[in-house]
């Protein structure tokens, strides 16, 4: 029965389907172990919903259920869900929503061997499209079930059951710790004179004004994935200032904006602190409510936990910059002095800032397991294990002191992650989140800290949301039984502890420090309905002896190996046979193959291709689910090493096929082009051809086939290089301003970039027939022949073709004169 609570929690395990199903589930059949079973009706169910008496069938069950888990089931039962139709069809084909509907579909099922998941889709949909204006509930969502009968194996239920029970007891038993830790730290402690209340405004007034930050690296927007993008950046600053003040950066969570923190910016201002707050556009408000359109394939792309504190480095890059140019900002930053506060997923961002090393064997394990996930963070946290298996440097050392409000931590870093952190940090934390549960997204991961000084601010009863305000635009995103009651107080508690943790760690005043103990929180929050209990300490010790027993999750998990070895033994079709996951890199700056179209999305023949062949291999390898797929950007650097290191099973762009790379193949070829000279249509080059280019100012794309060809075919030419993300906007700009007489390059990519810009009439592409002939293929690593045969074989197929000629014959049917002339050749 906790199933229905599972549900409940995610909320969202939706899909939609062209005809609704004629049946609808009349009964549960619970499976003993054996072919018996005993059958529940959804009408017995209605009922005890409606009136709560328990009658027929249902109280076969009944009689092994306590009151508190009945009141739970009838709860659970009676609870609507305020989605729509559209919202739910977005939501069914996510990648948010396939985890989560294959997880619940691992008890409710087809058959006792089938996952559910298929039937679990079209339920809720169905449920959806036939709701009151209030929303559906689970019984609706029963009576659309596709069969008669819904399979759940009782063993599978009790050991779900077994597991919420251990769960929440384990809860309350971690927050009855962190009670007594604090009351122990409060007795040892002076007791706190009369301290002011630094949840009232400070004696400085401020104005607020809005900066444009440059990144020039790649990164997810909420329209695609894009390149050189501003994100802007609202300052709050302090008047009246005799001296530079100390910053202090806010990170917003996944799909929230920054005026989510208007009122905690414009209190930190008002005691004097320069506030910062970013808009992270690849996981705001915008980018949620264009994912909840079906706009977006991805619920966060894996790069945004590399991005989003990238982010903030490149905003101090900034502010040095502004301070070293204009004699406004130097009389305002104190750049020695920064601080850094984040909310969930900026917690997140916060704890890399500080130090703590991203995990992605951890991350790896954690989030291939077969156990149901109860953890719902870890749907966000999961996307962070396509990252490539690189070391990667997050730590801003230009960050003094962080705080990192209800964060993702278990499965992105680790105890081994945690440890890392070297700078003075808070974690803040609700009792009662159940989006990133408290005992392992906070309590276990302040464990894991070694540095000190540390702290663990408890809001009891607090949600995810007991710290944070609603902007106008997002006020109606979040259902009001995850917010919680009394965040007004929780507010007031966040306000006073951020004040207090950066006068005592910018500022460096001792006299701030009593704020930040337990003996304060207590005095606080006494007679108020949401209690604060700050600590400094707290060990595994301490958690077992207020559990009684062995915790049934591990407080300290044991190491994991660097690279998991058995991986590399594994087929690449067992392995997507063992995940139900396709991981493609594909680039983002090569129309066609992989590219950002005219209205800021990715678009391009890889990316359909990428869907067709993972259409195909659900096909092959006889799934029950439909294959994920999992996409990352690659450039001309990088798309060798993320095949050869396995982070991606292909890579699929503009590859001349050659036998020199080690570690990696190619799939036949899909593509033959070749190599021609962009130049301005009035500058005809045909004649110098013959004199190798002479003096002429050639461009080329860095470490590609083409600047080999030009330095051993055109020594005489003055060769110039472009690289990066945008070398062939700025070599075709180059072209076109006079920098550059002519720019080599492939004939499809220098086409599709000027058609791009429609601006293909004031070019021309030299000679008529190619200089080289180049053939293209998908990039495959050297040791896995079945999927080379395999990925050979689906090439040939009508599916891959009806790609081939979308992209090829219909768009850019000039240039497969190309295939034919190199063919001959």
């Amino acid at each position: 029965m906790f199933v229905f609570g599972s549900v409940a929690t995610i909320g969202c395990l939706l899909e939609t389907t062209t005809a609704k199903p004629s049946l609808g589930a009349e009964e549960i059949r619970l499976y003993l172990n054996s072919p018996l079973a005993i059958a529940i009706s959804v009408e017995s169910l209605e009922n005890f919903a409606a009136t709560g008496e328990i009658t027929g069938d249902l109280g076969l069950i009944a009689r092994f259920l306590d009151e508190s888990t009945l009141n739970n089931l009838r709860q659970g039962l009676q609870r609507r869900f305020p989605l729509d139709l559209i919202q739910t069809h977005h939501l069914a084909y996510s990648p948010l929503g396939r985890d989560a509907i294959e997880q619940v579909g691992k008890v409710i099922k087809f058959t006792p061997n089938q996952n559910g998941f298929y039937g679990l889709r079209a339920a809720v949909i169905g449920a959806a499209a036939n709701a009151e204006s209030e929303g559906w509930t689970i019984l609706d969502a029963l009576k659309q079930f596709p069969t008669d009968a819904i399979e759940i194996e009782v063993g599978d239920l009790l050991n779900l059951q077994r597991e919420l029970t251990l769960y929440f007891d384990y809860n309350r038993a971690a927050v009855k710790a962190i009670k007594e830790q604090a009351k122990i730290e409060a007795k040892s402690s002076p007791k706190p004179g009369k301290l002011s209340d630094l949840s009232q405004p400070g004696a400085y007034a401020f104005n607020r004004e809005t900066l444009t930050v440059n990144n020039p690296a790649l990164r997810q927007t909420q329209r695609g994935l894009s390149v050189n993008y501003d994100f802007p950046v609202d300052a709050y600053l302090p008047q009246g200032l005799s001296q530079p003040a100390p910053i202090v950066i806010i990170s917003h969570g996944f799909g929230a904006v920054k005026e989510n923190f208007v009122s905690l910016a414009e209190h930190l201002a008002s005691y004097g602190f320069v506030v910062l707050v970013p808009d992270h556009v690849g996981s705001d408000l915008s980018y949620r409510k264009t994912y909840l359109q079906g706009q977006l394939n991805t619920l966060l792309s894996p790069i945004e936990f590399l991005n989003r504190p990238q982010e903030i480095s490149f905003l101090i890059d900034e502010l040095e910059k502004l301070v070293a140019s204009k004699d406004r900002w130097a009389k305002l930053l104190d750049l020695e002095r920064i601080g850094v506060m984040g909310h969930s997923l900026g917690g997140s961002t916060a704890l890399s800032l500080a130090g703590a090393e991203l995990d992605r064997a951890r991350l790896v394990e954690t989030c291939q397991q077969d156990n149901l996930i109860l953890n719902f963070s870890l749907y966000l946290q999961c996307r962070g294990q396509f990252l490539p298996p690189e070391n990667f440097d997050l730590k801003e050392p230009r960050i003094k002191a962080a705080i990192a409000a209800h964060p993702l931590a278990s499965g992105i870093f680790g105890p081994e992650g945690m440890s890392k952190i070297d700078i003075p940090l808070m974690i803040t934390a609700g009792s009662q989140d159940v989006i990133a549960p408290v005992v392992t997204e906070q309590i276990h991961p302040f464990v894991w800290m070694r540095s000190q000084p540390k702290y663990l601010a408890l809001f009891d009863p607090g949600t995810h949301f007991a710290t944070g305000e609603q902007s106008a635009a997002g006020a109606d995103t979040i259902p009001e039984f995850l917010i919680g009651k009394y965040r007004n107080f929780g507010r007031e508690y966040f306000k006073s502890l951020n004040v207090a943790f950066f006068e005592a760690y910018l500022r460096d005043r001792p006299e701030f420090l009593p704020y930040l103990s337990a003996a304060y929180g207590r005095a606080i929050s006494a007679n108020k309905p949401m209690k604060l209990f700050a600590v400094k300490s707290l060990t595994p010790t301490q958690l077992e002896t207020a559990y009684g027993k062995t915790p049934p999750i591990s407080i300290v998990p044991p190491a994991v190996e660097t690279e998991v070895t058995s991986v590399k033994e594994e087929s690449i079709l067992s392995e997507i046979k063992r995940t139900g996951v396709l991981k493609v890199a594909m680039r983002r700056d090569a129309a066609p193959l992989g590219y950002i179209d005219a209205r800021q999305r990715w678009s391009g023949y890889c990316g359909d291709l990428a869907i067709a062949l993972a259409e195909h291999l659900t096909e092959k390898l006889d799934l029950d689910l439909e294959v994920e797929l999992a996409e990352l950007p690659s450039n001309l650097d990088n798309r060798f090493s993320l095949v050869r290191d396995n982070t991606v099973h292909l890579e699929c762009g503009p590859n001349t096929i050659r036998e020199d790379i080690e570690g990696v193949t190619f799939s036949n070829p899909f593509l033959a082009t070749g190599t021609r000279l962009l130049t301005k249509s009035n500058n005809q080059l045909e004649s110098n051809l013959d004199r190798a280019l002479e003096k002429l100012r050639v461009g080329v794309l860095k470490n590609t086939t083409t600047a080999q060809f030009l330095q051993d075919n055109y020594p005489q030419a003055n060769i110039v290089y472009f690289e990066g993300a945008n070398g062939q906007s700025e070599a075709i700009e180059a072209v076109r301003n006079g920098a550059l007489d002519t720019f080599a390059n492939d004939s499809v990519l220098s086409l599709a970039a000027i058609e791009k810009q429609n601006t293909f009439k004031n070019y021309v592409l030299q000679p008529t027939r190619p200089l080289t002939c180049d053939f293209y293929g998908l990039i495959l690593p050297a040791d896995d022949p079945e999927w080379r045969g395999t990925v050979d074989r689906f090439l040939t197929q009508e599916r891959a073709e009806r790609v081939l000629q979308t992209w090829f014959e219909r768009i850019f049917p000039s240039e497969l004169n190309d295939l034919e002339y190199c063919l001959n050749r």
